[in-house]
């Protein structure tokens, strides 16, 4: 156990020496990596440290007295000796953008903690709480303390520093051999495997950033404002007979009679045309046949787009490289699915036009490709129903032919708005462990109604309703769900006698019956980065990932290399579902295009 109140390490500041000890480094089973800078941004951060440690020692090696680091890449970018880091995906960052070096065969302290604590815990994976966890020692994080970015500035590197460097590496060996353990314990290896794998495809995409046309985008919003104030306009002309009020402002303009965001006034509004509403929910305003409604809908859907993508989106675009560089969280969600921030480029509608601002210059190609109905037909796989996955093996509209079934009506007479959508709502629904509360609400029929619904549907589709009542009930017997591979949500089950046992106990079931699903999603996703992004570099293309979202990929290449990148692409992503979906044809579709398309 390394000695922690003083730790053994050594400061490398020449060529020669760092020759030396990259040789030594080389022959080492297992190393610990960590990297020190003055600011989060690749980009804009200046390099204080590259620390690499054996379990004895840690080798700092100085970025001021050092300029070529390249003696470090048959330490790390060959698969012996395995390197182990916390949060390895800020370090890949790092170490690419400034030193140009790459990391190969990666443990990440961070992603482990989350497989092993998923759904207990959220925000103790930092290396402070591991340290404290595993071996009851307190590290001093706070930046401050340090002052890294003044120290860029002066040049002045103290003892304090290098013990800090020091103490990051060393300590990840005890806590990635307590972490290991427990991994196998859990029946994680499998899972662990594929989170370390996508580090390095993941970073690279955060590396290369996402292409964006700022002029268009600047242009939609202010289409949008100009559809919103017309809207608004609308509202306040329809309205204003009914208010004793003519005033207006110092240019001559009509002063709102009605504060279109404030709930009461638009209750007053409603009550004055005759309409009593409880509230101004949008599932209560789309139950009401009026055109103050309909209007009112218009304007938030509006008002909505353009608080989630305004400029403030454009803010992100880093001045460098003049593309978006999202941060993509690897276990963003319990479920293991991804999630996005800075910005989220996750939430982008599909049917909107904000995703013709993303795109490529001349002579570049988008190649997007995402799974039909991923989540779907891993419901028919894991539950086994015949009549699922008949359909998807005859490649079938699954809704349409649920419809079918339902109504008892031939598939060509199924109507798309009604019978279909009904169909969808329940298919998609039931994935997300929705009750007929809430499924009523969104086919806007009565809870009546809604259970009369489900009783068809899973009159057709027995073993659908099975295996959801057997994966809930599993989830409270063994206080876990998992994926085909074993990722693992694990359940915190209530006390009996807490007041909100029912309501807890109902949270678990609607979890276990989603995360078998959206989790086998999640690690299919994963599966089909890490592929594409090893065939790629491969076959030599011209191409890499700059997106994600939940089952899709976006890989930008050249125009000449499109045509092959999109087979590559499309046959990765049906490779990677094929190897938990078995039943069932897992299909991707794939397009080229200059601009994200879906």
């Amino acid at each position: 156990m390394p000695n922690y109140k003083n730790p053994k390490y050594e400061q490398i500041e020449s060529e020669e020496r760092l020759r030396e000890v990259a040789n030594k480094l080389a022959k080492q089973d297992t190393v610990a990596v960590d990297t020190e800078a003055d600011k989060l941004d690749p980009y804009f951060a200046n390099l204080i440290f590259i620390q690499i440690g054996t379990p004895e020692k840690a080798y700092i090696f100085n970025a001021f007295e050092l300029d070529d680091f390249s003696p470090l890449k048959k330490v790390l970018e060959r698969k012996k000796p395995l390197k182990i880091l916390q949060n390895a995906k800020f370090d890949y960052k790092l170490l690419k953008v400034q030193a140009g070096l790459e990391l190969e065969n990666i443990y990440d302290t961070f992603l482990a903690e989350r497989l092993i604590t998923c759904g207990l815990q959220r925000g103790q994976s930092n290396l402070g709480a591991l340290a404290k966890k595993y071996l009851d020692l307190e590290l001093d994080k706070e930046y401050d303390h340090y002052n890294w970015d003044r120290t860029v500035r002066t040049g002045n590197l103290k003892k304090k520093h290098f013990e800090y460097a020091a103490l990051d590496v060393l300590t990840l060996f005890p806590i990635f051999r307590k972490q290991f353990q427990q991994l196998k314990k859990q029946d994680l290896m499998e899972v662990a495997k594929l989170e370390f794998a996508c580090v390095a495809p993941v970073a690279e995409m955060e590396v290369k950033g996402t292409p964006i046309d700022q002029k268009r985008w600047k242009k939609n919003i202010r289409e949008i404002k100009e559809k919103r104030d017309e809207i608004h306009d609308k509202i306040q002309a329809e309205l204003r007979p009914l208010y004793k009020t003519t005033q207006r402002d110092l240019f001559g303009n009509h002063v709102d009679v009605v504060n279109l965001n404030s709930p009461s006034q638009l209750i007053e509004a409603f009550a004055k045309v005759g309409i009593d509403i409880p509230s101004t929910g949008e599932q209560v305003l789309k139950k009401i046949d009026h055109a103050l409604a309909r209007m009112l809908l218009e304007y938030r859907g509006y008002e909505k787009l353009i608080t989630a993508f305004g400029e403030n989106l454009l803010d992100h675009v880093n001045p460098k490289t003049g593309r978006l560089h999202p941060d993509y969280m690897q276990i963003g969600a319990d479920t293991g699915r991804f999630a996005c921030s800075n910005p989220n480029l996750q939430q982008i509608p599909t049917d909107s036009e904000f995703r013709s601002c993303f795109r490529v210059g001349e002579g570049r190609k988008l190649v997007t490709a995402d799974y039909s109905q991923a989540e779907l037909r891993i419901l028919a796989e894991l539950s086994k129903d015949p009549a699922l996955v008949s359909a998807y093996k005859e490649g079938k509209d699954l809704h349409t032919y649920t419809a079918s079934l339902m109504f008892g009506i031939p598939e060509d007479k199924v109507c798309h708005d009604i019978e279909r959508f009904q169909a969808k709502s329940i298919n998609f629904g039931l994935m997300y462990g929705r009750g007929v509360r809430s499924l009523a609400t969104q086919l806007e029929v009565s809870v009546e109604e809604g259970e009369e619904l489900l009783q068809k549907y899973f009159k057709q589709y027995k073993k659908v309703e099975k295996w959801l009542e057997k994966v809930a009930k599993q989830a409270i017997e063994k206080g876990y769900s998992e994926t085909v591979i074993g990722r693992k949500r694990y359940h915190k089950k209530p006390d009996p006698d807490d007041p909100n046992y029912e309501r807890a106990i109902s949270a678990i079931k609607r979890k276990g019956k989603n995360t078998p699903i959206q989790g086998t999603s999640a690690d299919m996703i994963k599966y089909a980065i890490v592929f594409v992004y090893r065939r790629l570099q491969e076959e030599g293309l011209n191409a890499f990932l700059v997106h994600t979202v939940h089952d899709e990929v976006v890989v930008e290449t050249t125009e000449e290399d499109a045509e092959r990148v999109k087979a590559v692409v499309k046959e990765e992503m049906e490779r990677a579902g094929e190897l938990m979906i078995k039943e069932v044809p897992m299909k991707a579709d794939a397009m080229v295009s200059d601009i994200w398309e879906h």
